[in-house]
């Protein structure tokens, strides 16, 4: 496989929140990430309800991300996503 990204990610297993448009915080884990993205990881059923574009809490809903989706592997359960700047 080769390799597509801009600058390399570190490694990371962080605790983190989705905040989708149902208005419910889901759980998941931040693999790994950079300064333009991150690899998400999820239980098998939010997987299937990740809208396009939503938002990323590490601190328990004090400060968020906004992230577009970019790719998604649901054999494993993950996605990438690139940071929303503005």
């Amino acid at each position: 496989m080769m390799e597509r990204r801009q600058l390399p990610r570190t490694k990371v297993t962080q605790p983190a929140k989705v905040l989708a448009g149902d208005g419910d915080a889901h759980n998941c884990t931040v693999e790994n990430l950079n300064t333009i993205g991150a690899c998400i990881c999820f239980d098998a059923g939010m997987l299937a309800e990740l809208p396009q574009n939503f938002d990323l809490t590490f601190d328990n809903c004090h400060t968020f991300w906004r992230c577009d989706m970019t790719w998604q592997d649901g054999n494993v359960r993950r996605v990438g996503v690139r940071w929303k700047l503005g």
